[in-house]
């Protein structure tokens, strides 16, 4: 399988520390806030896009931007 799916562990946007300013008013302007609840949906392989659930909508993201909303590397 390419790609692999997650059970549903819902986590919150903890900081937006170290990313573009561009990056940050794109995510903004798709409602991802700090303290936002997001699901992971999908993984990709070789740290490719995650796709996350937010508010009803599905977002794919960088693996490098979605570690930092976690508080991650």
């Amino acid at each position: 399988m390419l790609s692999q799916s997650v059970t549903s562990s819902q986590l919150h946007i903890q900081q937006f520390t170290g990313l573009d300013e561009q990056t940050v008013q794109r995510l903004h302007s798709l409602g991802l806030h700090v303290g936002s609840q997001l699901v992971p949906v999908r993984y990709y392989p070789f740290h490719g896009p995650v796709i996350i659930q937010i508010d009803q909508q599905r977002i794919g993201i960088r693996y490098t931007v979605f570690q930092t909303l976690i508080g991650g590397k």
